[in-house]
């Protein structure tokens, strides 16, 4: 008898494009990254099917969705919740939301008694510099968001900081590195992520899944 497949869908719209990442059992057989700006739920919908077609997957075996619910591009960020939420009910899986911003930390393992500052792209050339405070290594703590700032406002704030992390994505940051003076790049640790986000908020969400069941 063959067994049935069990997949967990992943996917992330809120910023670069999105990406989708699929998984069986713990490992990711397959993913894929938008490269343009300007994502449209058709297209998103389609890429889903493309992949699930490479990898011989039924949408049937589909047995939980998991999404990013932001921060990021507004329009971006309900694309995705609409899509996990339409195919959720469709094939009557679990969606599972789960802030980007906390995954994003928790993949750079910041911890301790510290504060961390996370630039997230907002779309239309807009920001958000999510300033975020860790106490006692495993509880975390925002403490402040701020409003969708441009370039110059993000590099702005940028100056005001002094040895902090500050955690980017790899194409977010290519857009406005030649911008930042080198004070600011050299005053602070910039933390470039290079993974396909989709992937790791798949990863993380397994992992607490897995924790929460021991």
């Amino acid at each position: 008898m063959k067994l049935e497949r069990k997949i967990i869908l992943s996917i992330e719209t809120a910023i670069e494009g999105g990406s989708i990442s699929i998984i069986e059992g713990e490992n990711e057989i397959d993913f894929w990254q938008g490269i343009k700006e300007g994502l449209k739920a058709e297209e998103f919908l389609g890429e889903i099917s493309k992949v699930l077609d490479k990898n011989k997957i039924e949408k049937k075996n589909i047995k939980s969705i998991i999404v990013s619910n932001g921060p990021g591009s507004s329009t971006g960020i309900k694309i995705g919740l609409a899509t996990a939420r339409g195919l959720g009910t469709a094939l009557s899986c679990k969606v599972i939301e789960v802030s980007l911003l906390e995954t994003i930390l928790k993949f750079v393992n910041i911890g301790g008694n510290s504060k961390a500052f996370v630039v997230v792209p907002a779309g239309k050339n807009l920001y958000f510099l999510e300033k975020v405070e860790f106490v006692n290594f495993k509880a975390l703590k925002r403490f402040e968001r701020t409003k969708a700032f441009t370039i110059e406002k993000l590099i702005e704030e940028l100056s005001l900081l002094s040895n902090a992390q500050v955690i980017v994505k790899r194409r977010s940051f290519e857009r406005y590195y030649n911008l930042i003076p080198d004070f600011i790049i050299k005053s602070n640790k910039f933390v470039v992520i290079e993974e396909n986000m989709a992937s790791i908020i798949a990863k993380n969400t397994i992992l607490n899944n897995a924790s929460d069941n021991k």
